[in-house]
């Protein structure tokens, strides 16, 4: 059994689709791939995507193990860098495959959506 917040799935492949397809989680992973990021630099970067949407999709992956919040205390303030974890960092052969195969074999608009 595998669960995903309220979800439970008996297929790791039902998971897996379910996790990546939820909005903004594969753009997320994407974004941080090769570097650590603050939160309003995600926020700048994943244009559209709400501050409480960000928190929440973070938090899942965080669950998840898949991305790490590194804090560190600079003067009197706090900084937050989130980057993919070494479970993480398995799983972006996975999400690029999928960006290739979906470039080569899905009509998208002229914004490159889907």
């Amino acid at each position: 059994m595998i669960h995903i917040e309220q979800e439970t799935y008996d297929c790791p492949v039902e998971a897996l689709a379910n996790l990546l397809g939820k909005k903004w989680i594969a753009t997320i992973i994407c974004t941080i791939k090769n570097e650590k990021k603050r939160f309003g630099e995600l926020e700048k970067e994943l244009d559209g995507c709400t501050r409480k949407m960000l928190t929440q999709q973070l938090d899942l992956l965080m669950k998840q193990e898949i991305v790490l919040n590194q804090k560190e205390v600079n003067g009197n303030s706090i900084e937050s860098h989130y980057y993919l974890s070494e479970k993480g960092l398995t799983l972006l052969p996975l999400v690029e495959e999928m960006i290739a195969w979906g470039s080569n074999n899905l009509k998208c608009d002229k914004s490159g959506r889907y």
